[in-house]
């Protein structure tokens, strides 16, 4: 059932967001089918809470990046529009 090994920090950190998702989709379905014993639940509850934990933080620096480029795009002098010669 549960025969991976919880991910370091380091790897963690080195997983794609959508692979971290995942596998926290995979441990919220094997405790929801409850053919899990009481220790090996614990540790998957455990596994979750730090991966929940990575994406949220995750999540939270996109945000901020995004809100970067945003006030940056904003700080940058738009062009002045051509005037066209009266003719």
């Amino acid at each position: 059932m549960n025969d991976r090994q919880p991910l370091s920090d380091e790897e963690l950190a080195a997983r794609p967001f959508d692979e971290l998702v995942a596998e926290l989709q995979r441990i919220v379905t094997l405790l929801e089918g409850g053919g899990v014993g009481l220790e090996a639940s614990i540790a998957l509850y455990r596994e979750g809470l730090r991966l929940h934990a990575a994406c949220e933080e995750r999540l939270r620096r996109a945000e901020l990046a995004i809100a970067e480029l945003g006030r940056r795009a904003g700080a940058e002098p738009t062009p002045e529009p051509t005037q066209e010669a009266d003719g």
